[in-house]
Order: structure tokens, then sequence, then C-alpha cells
């Protein structure tokens, strides 16, 4: 990690900062000033465990709030989020063993998802967005923030470029259902994806409705009740040979919804 201050006067180090931010959030601190709070009153064990530096005659002392508000506000959030991914990614206990051939395993899956960061606002005032790919046993190696001019979009491929994903099953939403992240994820980091078509592809969209589901047999059945409405979940696949026109696609699948909620009224 760069440190963004000055060598000259340098009294805490870059990862004693860090990680006092990063216990102190958890603790409910919800500013500069409270993280401070939190440091300062922080037992000498702990500011000692988190790295910080000791004093001949005196356990390690926090860091002042003018530190951690100079820090924290110049701090390259992009290569941080780099540094905490790589470090997650290499204790993931589902990655296999250096030379582990891989067909042993089932293959494993990253999901990538977008979130407006509650509570986090720029100096204009605007929300924090940030894109995220969680592992199937709920590590996030990897995370980058949307700029507020662009959109999820721009960020996906940059956030995964770092990542080994060969074999593994990436999924995400509707919105990066684009050509451009197949082809991607496909010829550049062998890996395989579950696009979700909705209605912004209206054709390939409305050329999936009309395959012959009804031919094709009941996969998986799901009924589950949460957030005040029953979920019954249908489940199909088909293997598609011709018109698909997506990048290396050569399955769809067919997932039926049916939703009651607590007025009785049922969406399909």
């Amino acid at each position: 990690m760069p440190d963004p201050r000055r060598a000259k006067g340098r009294r805490h180090p870059l990862a004693f900062i860090l990680a006092l931010a990063a216990c102190a959030v958890p603790a409910g601190a919800k500013s500069l000033a409270e993280i401070t709070e939190w440091a300062a009153d922080a037992p000498p064990a702990v500011l000692t465990a988190l790295g910080g530096p000791g004093r001949e005659l005196s356990g390690p002392t926090p860091p002042a709030e003018t530190t951690v508000r100079r820090v924290l506000q110049r701090v390259d959030g992009d290569a941080l989020d780099t540094a905490i991914g790589t470090w997650l990614a290499a204790r993931d206990p589902g990655r296999p063993l250096p030379g582990q051939d891989r067909t042993e395993q089932p293959r494993h899956s990253l999901a990538v998802d977008g979130k407006t960061v509650r509570g986090a606002r720029r100096a204009d005032g605007t929300q924090v967005h940030l894109l995220a790919a969680m592992t199937g046993t709920g590590l996030v190696t990897a995370q980058r923030e949307v700029n507020g001019k662009t959109n999820e979009i721009t960020v996906f491929r940059p956030m995964l470029a770092q990542l080994d994903l060969t074999d593994t099953v990436v999924t995400y939403d509707a919105l990066h259902s684009q050509v451009a992240h197949a082809r991607f994820l496909v010829e550049e980091k062998q890996a395989h994806y579950i696009a979700v078509i909705k209605g912004n592809q209206p054709l390939l969209h409305q050329y999936l409705k009309r395959l012959p589901w009804r031919e094709v047999p009941l996969l998986d059945k799901t009924r589950a009740t949460a957030h005040g409405r029953g979920e019954i979940r249908r489940v199909k696949t088909a293997t598609v040979t011709r018109g698909l026109g997506f990048p290396h696609a050569v399955q769809a699948m067919q997932i039926v919804r049916r939703r009651v909620i607590a007025t009785g009224k049922v969406t399909l």
C-alpha cells in the first residue's frame, strides 16, 4: 500500500492507522472523529496487537485526529481494496491448493453486485457506490468504487482483472449482461458465466421466452417464506445450439418465481 504522507515526520505506520479504522468502524464509529476516539480508548495491548509502535517509557500511543483524517482522506481506495481482496483470496477455504487438479473439486463461484454504502458520502454530498465480488464462502475478494459520473459497467473489468478466475462461475445481474463482459470472462480469464437477461435486452429476452419450455422437464423447485411473502421458484435448463447470439452461451435457464404477499396478491 502506498503511503500518501511524506516520509519525514511519520510517527505512526500506515498499516497501524488502517487497522485502527478497520476495528473502530465495526465497533460503531461512524466518523473520523469517532475512529480517533475509539483509538484513544483502546487498551495498550490492543494498540500493540494492531501494530502500534512502542515507546521506551510507555506503550504505543494512538494517532491524533489530524493524522487519521489526513491518511483516510488521501489513501488510494482502489489500492486498499486490492490489497485486502488479495489477502482474503489467499485465505479462501475453497481455494484449490498449489498444484492441485481443479477438476477434483466443484467449480467455484463468484457473485458480482453493486451496493450503495449507507452513511458514506463524498464531499459533494453524493452517496458512495461500490461494486464488489464475493466468493461462495462469503469472502469479498475484490471491490471498486463507482465514480459518480459513470456506472458499474466501466468498473467490472478492472475489478476482476487481477483475480484468478480459471474455471470459476461468475454471476451478475442484468446490468452486466454485456457481450464484452462475456468475452472477457471466457476468453481472457478462462471462466464461466451466468448472465441474467431481462427487458434491457428485449430481442434476446423475447427469443428466450419463445423457447419450448413446456417440453423441458422441471429441474428443481423450492419454497420459502421471507420478508412477509411466500415464494415458489421453479427452475428449468435447456441446451441451445443456435440463435442465442451471446458469446460462448450454450445453455438457457428459466427461473419462474411465484410470490404471494400478506394481502393475498400473487405476482409471477
